[in-house]
């Protein structure tokens, strides 16, 4: 078995009974899902973070890589926000 990681978005289940009733998806009804998931294929790994979703429904096609979205930044040399370096403050 290897760790996939699945990222998507999602339709929650109160949403799908919104959409059933107005027939639109608001934001709201909407939620990322991004996991590590082990599995022994990435389509295995969709089947298991589709049984996840408690309900819901998967707005477009989830996206499955071996590595994080931040692992696959940093590996291709992109720059770090500025924010997370920033000096901590001291107590008085």
């Amino acid at each position: 078995m290897e760790s996939y990681w699945v990222e998507g978005l999602f339709v929650t289940r109160t949403g799908l009974k919104r959409v059933k009733k107005t027939g639109r998806v608001t934001s709201s009804d909407v939620e990322l899902f991004a996991r590590p998931v082990w599995a022994n294929s990435p389509a295995e790994a969709v089947e298991l973070a589709t049984d996840l979703l408690d309900g819901g429904e998967w707005q477009e096609t989830p996206k499955v890589s071996r590595k994080t979205e931040e692992r696959q930044m940093r590996s291709q040399g992109a720059p770090e926000l500025p924010l997370f370096d920033l000096p901590k403050k001291r107590k008085k």
